[in-house]
């Protein structure tokens, strides 16, 4: 188990993180379908376009978690892993777009 002094946790503010519902997934989808999202939310860990690079995704699509980052952090953090089939990458896409067109006061 990682200390919670690691410096990893010294500028995170990751009360948003706390039992969240992650899904796994790779680089090569992060790159395809959230390219907004470009380093570990804690090491900073680049995100690269390949499917042998792990990472774990809150469902919200907030942030990424690199797989050394998980497995450090994944008990501080109480998350709860899902099986990568619940990401709805289309539909955050299709609210994006909506937010934008209407100024970002639209309704989910």
């Amino acid at each position: 188990m990682t200390e919670k002094d690691d410096w990893r946790l010294l500028n995170l503010d990751g009360e948003f993180l706390k039992k969240a519902y992650v899904n796994p997934t790779d680089g090569e989808e992060i790159c395809k379908y959230a390219p907004q999202l470009r380093y570990c939310e804690f090491c900073l860990e680049p995100v690269q376009d390949n499917p042998h690079q792990w990472w774990f995704l809150p469902v919200n699509l907030s942030c990424c978690i690199c797989e050394d980052c998980f497995h450090d952090f994944k008990e501080l953090f109480a998350w709860k892993k899902l099986d990568g089939w619940d990401i709805e990458w289309e539909g955050k896409k299709a609210f994006a777009k909506k937010q934008k067109e209407c100024g970002g006061s639209c309704a989910e």
